[in-house]
């Protein structure tokens, strides 16, 4: 495993493993001093997890305090479809269109670890799932592209 890309998070989430979507600096962000080595740092709509903690602390107007972690991409599990389930594929991804909150792949169809729509790799193909609505899906590991 490499270093990773050096950031900060806030420190209630400073911790090893911990798993994010970065959807953006907030506007307070902007004019702020850390903002090239915070949020500048990670790219929007893409997935980070935290692999060491520094422990450097610095005063944040939205999170009380930030700490100095190494973040690294990491792929995320969801539903895609068939024709798409192939190592290596690029594609534009989009969360399956399913308010079925009880089925036992909402979390894989609509992943809170993923925007809603975007460019996407293939990491890894699993198995076939069996949809209730008769969709053909696969689960696989998917990572965000630009």
């Amino acid at each position: 495993m490499g270093s990773g890309t050096i950031t900060l998070v806030s420190y209630l989430v400073a911790r090893e493993g911990y798993t994010f979507l970065f959807t953006g600096p907030s506007p307070e962000c902007m004019n702020c001093r850390f903002r090239k080595v915070c949020v500048d740092k990670l790219k929007e709509g893409h997935t980070y997890r935290v692999v060491r903690v520094l422990g450097i602390k610095n005063r944040c107007p939205i999170n009380k305090y930030v700490i100095t972690v190494a973040v690294e991409e990491v792929a995320v599990p969801a539903a895609i479809p068939k024709r798409y389930a192939v190592e290596g594929m690029i594609f534009r991804y989009r969360k399956v269109d399913c308010s079925n909150t009880e089925c036992e792949f909402f979390k894989l169809c609509r992943p809170d670890l993923l925007p809603d729509e975007g460019k996407v790799k293939v990491v890894s193909v699993r198995e076939k799932l069996k949809c209730p609505r008769g969709e053909s899906l696969v689960k696989a590991e998917i990572m965000v592209v630009d």
